[in-house]
């Protein structure tokens, strides 16, 4: 059963193509937007209406940033929040008549700031940009007018311990790493199994043998090669990696065999899976911390091995945690293949299709 699961997956373009070619593909594709690692020339509106030599600085210093591009210059505000509702500028910034005089005499400058929230990354880079400029506009013209250096500072320091450099991608694409390669292997192995139930269980544990190597070579190929070629921050030593992956592989291969299990046939599998891919990775708790969902959702979350999967893989490779400390997804994990094994062998059981194929 080991060597026929392998031999159909080689033979069957199609499981091949979803298996193997889309989880490659998707190691390079979907990293590819985030490899600038920062937003960049993000596009401002600037409503000068101080028109002074000291505001023209500040929107220079503004133009100068990487992080933004003034990209319209409005003569009024209602001009500025069109361009916002049609999205053609990601924010408005307005300089209000003797904004930065007032603001160097410690008065309500009235500088106002209108940002689109769809995007965090993308706000965070304009915000950042702007305050930088006004920061260092207003310094330069103190140390002009009154011969001293102001102070302006955060009231909070960052210091960033396991993204160093603050990427997005480098946050996202482990995160997401699971979901991939659990959502191709259960597409797959719809084409493969679906409506197949007639089994015992010598030829159910061959399968999932068949279907958990493959799964552990693309895991580790994703923990390794593609991680290394993204310049992910990596932590974890090679024998945690080697662990997390076993027991990923594991249980997503029985996840994907219980699953494809429960379908009639692979065309209805993959029109009722497919649309799954995007919950199932907020469920993951990468963008929500589960802790903040309701709790039927995150008891939802926690069936799924991408779940357990993302948090041993976060906790060893991007936070350099011990595998202890990893334990219990690890074991959530076991516990999940048990119970997909039993599932699918118990729905090859009771759930058997008069006209499955049985070659």
């Amino acid at each position: 059963a080991f060597l026929d699961t392998l031999r159909q997956l080689g033979c069957n373009t199609d499981a091949l193509m979803l298996i193997v070619v889309a989880a490659l593909f998707y190691g390079f594709y979907y990293p590819a937007p985030y490899s600038q690692g920062h937003a960049q020339d993000v596009r401002l509106a600037v409503v000068n209406e101080a028109r002074t030599p000291l505001s023209r600085q500040l929107v220079d210093l503004i133009e100068a940033s990487p992080l933004a591009e003034v990209a319209a210059r409005p003569a009024n505000l209602a001009e500025a929040r069109t361009l916002l509702v049609e999205r053609k500028v990601d924010g408005v910034l307005l300089l209000p008549d003797r904004a930065l005089d007032d603001a160097l005499r410690g008065q309500d400058s009235g500088i106002a700031l209108w940002i689109n929230g769809t995007y965090l990354v993308r706000t965070k880079a304009l915000g950042q940009a702007i305050q930088g400029a006004i920061v260092n506009t207003l310094n330069n013209e103190a140390k002009g007018r009154l011969g001293v250096s102001i102070e302006i500072t955060d009231p909070v320091e960052s210091q960033p311990l396991f993204n160093p450099n603050l990427e997005y991608g480098a946050y996202i694409f482990p995160a997401v790493a699971p979901v991939i390669l659990q959502q191709t292997m259960l597409f797959g192995t719809a084409v493969l199994f679906a409506g197949r139930r007639r089994r015992g269980w010598n030829e159910l544990g061959g399968q999932w043998l068949a279907l958990s190597l493959v799964s552990f070579v693309l895991t580790l190929t994703y923990f390794g090669w593609f991680f290394a070629a993204q310049d992910i921050p990596r932590q974890a030593g090679i024998g945690a990696l080697l662990i997390v992956a076993l027991f990923a592989a594991g249980a997503i291969a029985a996840f994907s065999l219980f699953a494809a299990r429960l379908f009639p046939n692979a065309r209805a599998a993959l029109l009722l899976l497919i649309p799954t891919s995007l919950p199932i990775f907020f469920l993951s708790g990468a963008t929500w911390p589960r802790e903040a969902m309701p709790g039927w959702v995150s008891a939802l979350g926690a069936l799924l091995p991408s779940t357990h999967a993302s948090r041993a893989l976060l906790l060893t490779d991007q936070m350099g945690a011990p595998l202890s400390d990893a334990l219990r997804p690890l074991t959530a994990l076991v516990i999940l293949t048990i119970s997909f094994f039993v599932g699918s062998g118990l729905v090859s059981r009771f759930m058997t299709n008069p006209d499955e194929l049985t070659t």
